[in-house]
Protein backbone atom coordinates (compact mmCIF):
# COMPACT_ATOMS: atom_id res chain seq x y z
CA UNK A 1 0.00 0.00 0.00
CA UNK A 2 2.97 2.28 1.12
CA UNK A 3 4.37 1.68 -2.26
CA UNK A 4 1.76 2.30 -4.34
CA UNK A 5 0.80 5.50 -2.42
CA UNK A 6 4.34 6.74 -3.17
CA UNK A 7 4.00 6.04 -6.74
CA UNK A 8 0.72 7.79 -6.77
CA UNK A 9 2.21 10.96 -5.29
CA UNK A 10 5.27 11.02 -7.69
CA UNK A 11 2.87 10.98 -10.16
CA UNK A 12 1.09 13.87 -8.95
CA UNK A 13 4.39 15.65 -8.98
CA UNK A 14 5.32 14.97 -12.46
CA UNK A 15 1.98 16.46 -13.43
CA UNK A 16 2.35 19.34 -11.49
CA UNK A 17 5.75 20.02 -13.24
CA UNK A 18 4.23 19.43 -16.45
CA UNK A 19 1.62 21.96 -15.95
CA UNK A 20 4.26 24.23 -14.89
CA UNK A 21 5.99 24.22 -17.58
CA UNK A 22 3.58 23.73 -20.10
CA UNK A 23 -0.12 24.28 -19.49
CA UNK A 24 -0.74 26.62 -17.04
CA UNK A 25 -4.49 26.40 -17.29
CA UNK A 26 -4.42 22.59 -16.41
CA UNK A 27 -2.57 23.16 -13.41
CA UNK A 28 -4.99 26.05 -12.46
CA UNK A 29 -7.59 23.56 -12.74
CA UNK A 30 -6.01 20.73 -10.66
CA UNK A 31 -5.41 23.08 -8.27
CA UNK A 32 -8.01 21.91 -5.27
CA UNK A 33 -7.24 18.15 -6.32
CA UNK A 34 -3.33 18.85 -5.65
CA UNK A 35 -3.62 22.18 -2.59
CA UNK A 36 -2.12 20.04 0.24
CA UNK A 37 1.00 18.93 -1.82
CA UNK A 38 1.19 22.13 -4.37
CA UNK A 39 4.74 23.20 -3.82
CA UNK A 40 5.48 27.10 -3.03
CA UNK A 41 7.63 28.78 -5.94
CA UNK A 42 7.52 31.57 -8.13
CA UNK A 43 8.38 31.82 -11.86
CA UNK A 44 10.64 34.59 -12.44
CA UNK A 45 11.24 34.28 -16.05
CA UNK A 46 9.70 32.20 -19.11
CA UNK A 47 11.32 31.98 -22.95
CA UNK A 48 9.39 29.67 -25.20
CA UNK A 49 10.26 28.63 -28.45
CA UNK A 50 8.10 26.87 -31.03
CA UNK A 51 9.59 25.76 -34.16
CA UNK A 52 7.02 24.43 -36.46
CA UNK A 53 7.78 21.86 -39.34
CA UNK A 54 6.31 21.03 -42.49
CA UNK A 55 4.49 18.01 -41.45
CA UNK A 56 2.89 20.39 -39.02
CA UNK A 57 4.93 18.63 -35.96
CA UNK A 58 6.39 21.23 -33.71
CA UNK A 59 9.48 21.36 -30.99
CA UNK A 60 7.85 23.54 -27.83
CA UNK A 61 10.93 24.14 -25.82
CA UNK A 62 10.62 26.09 -22.81
CA UNK A 63 13.43 27.56 -20.56
CA UNK A 64 11.99 28.70 -16.79
CA UNK A 65 13.74 30.19 -13.90
CA UNK A 66 11.70 29.25 -10.76
CA UNK A 67 12.34 30.57 -7.24
CA UNK A 68 11.20 28.10 -4.23
CA UNK A 69 9.78 29.63 -1.53
CA UNK A 70 10.53 26.74 1.09
CA UNK A 71 13.87 24.28 1.29
CA UNK A 72 11.38 21.62 1.37
CA UNK A 73 9.88 22.07 -2.03
CA UNK A 74 12.86 22.90 -3.54
CA UNK A 75 14.30 19.29 -3.11
CA UNK A 76 11.19 18.13 -4.11
CA UNK A 77 10.91 20.09 -7.15
CA UNK A 78 14.23 19.44 -8.46
CA UNK A 79 13.73 15.67 -7.75
CA UNK A 80 11.02 15.88 -9.62
CA UNK A 81 12.42 17.91 -12.54
CA UNK A 82 14.91 14.76 -12.99
CA UNK A 83 12.36 12.42 -13.66
CA UNK A 84 13.57 10.57 -16.31
CA UNK A 85 12.63 12.01 -19.63
CA UNK A 86 10.64 8.59 -20.55
CA UNK A 87 8.65 9.22 -17.91
CA UNK A 88 7.72 12.58 -18.55
CA UNK A 89 7.01 11.84 -21.65
CA UNK A 90 4.34 9.13 -20.64
CA UNK A 91 3.09 11.58 -18.19
CA UNK A 92 2.66 14.46 -20.97
CA UNK A 93 1.01 12.14 -23.10
CA UNK A 94 -1.97 11.64 -20.34
CA UNK A 95 -1.75 15.10 -19.97
CA UNK A 96 -2.46 15.53 -23.38
CA UNK A 97 -5.35 13.06 -23.43
CA UNK A 98 -6.97 15.06 -20.81
CA UNK A 99 -6.44 18.33 -22.67
CA UNK A 100 -8.78 16.37 -25.61
CA UNK A 101 -11.31 16.03 -23.79
CA UNK A 102 -11.68 19.92 -23.82
CA UNK A 103 -9.47 20.54 -27.53
CA UNK A 104 -11.20 18.03 -29.99
CA UNK A 105 -7.54 16.88 -31.32
CA UNK A 106 -5.31 14.44 -32.01
CA UNK A 107 -2.12 14.71 -29.68
CA UNK A 108 0.87 13.08 -29.40
CA UNK A 109 4.03 13.39 -28.42
CA UNK A 110 7.00 12.03 -30.35
CA UNK A 111 9.90 13.43 -27.72
CA UNK A 112 10.88 14.85 -24.66
CA UNK A 113 14.05 16.24 -23.50
CA UNK A 114 14.71 18.07 -20.51
CA UNK A 115 18.02 19.12 -18.45
CA UNK A 116 17.93 21.02 -15.06
CA UNK A 117 20.47 23.20 -12.80
CA UNK A 118 19.57 24.50 -9.22
CA UNK A 119 21.09 26.22 -6.55
CA UNK A 120 18.71 27.05 -3.98
CA UNK A 121 16.05 28.86 -4.10
CA UNK A 122 16.29 29.12 -7.84
CA UNK A 123 15.94 26.01 -10.30
CA UNK A 124 16.69 26.63 -14.10
CA UNK A 125 14.98 24.18 -16.23
CA UNK A 126 15.25 23.76 -20.51
CA UNK A 127 12.48 21.08 -21.56
CA UNK A 128 11.96 20.52 -25.42
CA UNK A 129 8.79 18.08 -26.72
CA UNK A 130 8.02 17.35 -29.92
CA UNK A 131 4.64 16.46 -30.68
CA UNK A 132 1.36 16.75 -33.21
CA UNK A 133 -1.61 18.20 -32.17
CA UNK A 134 -1.13 22.49 -31.51
CA UNK A 135 -0.90 22.73 -35.22
CA UNK A 136 -3.50 21.62 -37.65
CA UNK A 137 -4.99 22.03 -40.89
CA UNK A 138 -9.04 23.34 -41.46
CA UNK A 139 -12.09 22.78 -43.05
CA UNK A 140 -11.14 26.35 -45.54
CA UNK A 141 -7.00 24.78 -46.37
CA UNK A 142 -5.60 27.02 -43.62
CA UNK A 143 -3.27 25.93 -41.31
CA UNK A 144 -3.73 27.14 -37.57
CA UNK A 145 -1.32 27.21 -34.63
CA UNK A 146 -3.54 27.51 -31.30
CA UNK A 147 -4.13 25.64 -28.50
CA UNK A 148 -7.89 27.48 -27.11
CA UNK A 149 -7.83 28.19 -23.45
CA UNK A 150 -5.23 27.66 -22.18
CA UNK A 151 -2.90 29.43 -20.44
CA UNK A 152 1.04 29.99 -22.37
CA UNK A 153 2.57 32.45 -19.21
CA UNK A 154 1.18 32.93 -15.59
CA UNK A 155 0.93 35.84 -13.31
CA UNK A 156 3.87 37.79 -12.92
CA UNK A 157 6.20 36.75 -15.10
CA UNK A 158 8.59 38.10 -17.62
CA UNK A 159 8.22 36.06 -20.95
CA UNK A 160 9.48 35.74 -24.23
CA UNK A 161 7.89 34.02 -27.23
CA UNK A 162 9.00 32.89 -30.69
CA UNK A 163 7.19 31.26 -32.73
CA UNK A 164 9.32 30.15 -36.18
CA UNK A 165 7.40 28.81 -39.52
CA UNK A 166 8.39 26.84 -42.51
CA UNK A 167 9.83 29.79 -45.25
CA UNK A 168 7.41 28.81 -47.68
CA UNK A 169 4.08 29.72 -45.17
CA UNK A 170 2.79 32.95 -45.46
CA UNK A 171 0.84 34.44 -41.82
CA UNK A 172 -2.85 35.52 -42.80
CA UNK A 173 -3.74 36.55 -39.32
CA UNK A 174 -2.24 36.69 -35.60
CA UNK A 175 -3.77 36.95 -32.53
CA UNK A 176 -3.21 39.01 -30.02
CA UNK A 177 -0.56 41.58 -32.20
CA UNK A 178 2.75 39.84 -31.73
CA UNK A 179 5.70 42.75 -30.94
CA UNK A 180 7.47 41.73 -34.50
CA UNK A 181 6.87 39.57 -37.70
CA UNK A 182 9.94 39.13 -38.96
CA UNK A 183 10.52 36.79 -41.99
CA UNK A 184 9.28 33.33 -41.06
CA UNK A 185 9.51 34.45 -36.97
CA UNK A 186 6.57 35.96 -35.00
CA UNK A 187 8.10 37.14 -31.30
CA UNK A 188 6.14 38.34 -28.08
CA UNK A 189 7.92 39.87 -25.23
CA UNK A 190 5.59 40.48 -22.27
CA UNK A 191 4.60 40.60 -18.31
CA UNK A 192 2.16 38.82 -17.27
CA UNK A 193 -0.77 35.72 -17.95
CA UNK A 194 -1.23 35.63 -21.70
CA UNK A 195 -3.10 32.36 -23.24
CA UNK A 196 -1.28 30.29 -26.58
CA UNK A 197 -1.83 32.90 -29.45
CA UNK A 198 -3.44 31.79 -32.39
CA UNK A 199 -1.93 31.88 -36.00
CA UNK A 200 -3.04 31.04 -38.84
CA UNK A 201 -1.19 30.08 -42.56
CA UNK A 202 -1.20 29.77 -45.96
CA UNK A 203 1.47 27.59 -48.41
CA UNK A 204 2.38 29.49 -51.21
Amino acid sequence: MAETEKKQKNKNFNFIVITIIFFLGLSIFQFFMYRNMRPKFNVVSRVIDFNIYDDLSLDFNTKVDIQVEREKDFNTLVSSFNTPDEEKLKMFQETLQNLEKQIPRDFEVLSYDSSVHSNYPFIYVDETVRLKGFVVKNDDGMIEFSLPNQLLSGENENVIVTIHFPEEWEVVSVEPTPNYIEQNTIAYSYFGARSYPTVKFVVE
